[in-house]
């Protein structure tokens, strides 16, 4: 019997929630251990050997994967057959395309949902401590203003053309969605959930807020991304991400 994996994520993080979900619907026995921003700066150096700090990161028990998409095809080959990517080749490089499309997408998504979520620091570092320690939460409390110059820096949110370019990314990707979906179906590629809903739903959900997500659904969340969810949640693409969380994710359970 393989060893159970061990999957490192932030309890916020999207990316986390795309490979959480995977793994979920793959049937796959894991252990998640998520880590505290910035304070996971070494084990994910560590951990991950691509000179990267980011999650999620899954601890096979043979060696780390870190990346989401390289998650992705580790569980391909290690736990085939994987419903979530078809075998057909045509439908396969369907799903990667969507796949890689929304990742894309996703990064801009964590700068779009930061521009206003970072208004309310003490609302931030309650999210980013969701599971720490005593000694780690007052690390993050105390090191948080230095943190917050970090991260405005990183996602360029002093720049207002930034900020409107994620803004735009984000509307664009819903359009897609729609566009998609108008004929009714269900799912983006073929007649079965694949990596490409997954995908697609995981990393809009900071924004749409789905019921069943364990943090995009609390209240003290959902206060911070109130403007943001408020202007999109009527989109059609929107609706789509809260159907396929509906159907095909399990109700929200804290961390």
């Amino acid at each position: 019997m393989p060893a159970k994996l061990k999957l490192h994520t932030f309890a916020l993080s999207h990316f986390s929630e795309k490979t959480r979900w995977m793994l979920d619907a793959a049937g796959v026995d894991y252990i998640e251990e998520p880590w505290v921003p910035f304070l996971h700066v070494f084990k994910a150096l560590r951990k991950g050997g691509r000179g990267a700090t980011t999650v999620p990161v899954l601890d096979t028990g043979a060696g780390c994967v870190q990346d989401s998409t390289r998650i992705l095809f580790w569980l391909e080959k290690h736990r085939a057959p994987l419903a979530l990517l078809p075998t057909d080749a045509a439908l396969r490089a369907e799903v990667l395309a969507i796949e890689d499309r929304f990742d894309r997408v996703g990064r801009y998504v964590i700068r779009y949902a930061y521009s206003v979520v970072l208004d309310n620091p003490q609302g931030v570092v309650a999210l980013w401590t969701i599971g720490a320690t005593p000694m780690q939460a007052r690390i993050v409390r105390l090191g948080f203003p230095l943190m917050l110059k970090l991260l405005r820096r990183k996602f360029k949110l002093d720049n207002p053309a930034a900020v409107a370019t994620a803004e735009q990314q984000f509307g664009e990707a819903l359009d897609w969605l729609a566009a998609q979906v108008k004929d009714g179906r269900q799912f983006l590629v073929g007649q079965q959930l694949s990596a490409a809903d997954i995908t697609a739903a995981a990393l809009l959900a900071p924004i749409v807020c789905p019921d069943e997500h364990p943090v995009y659904s609390r209240a003290d969340y959902r206060k911070g991304v109130v403007a943001l969810h408020n202007r999109w949640s009527a989109h059609p693409g929107a609706a789509w991400v809260r159907g396929i969380y509906r159907a095909h994710r399990q109700s929200a359970q804290n961390l």
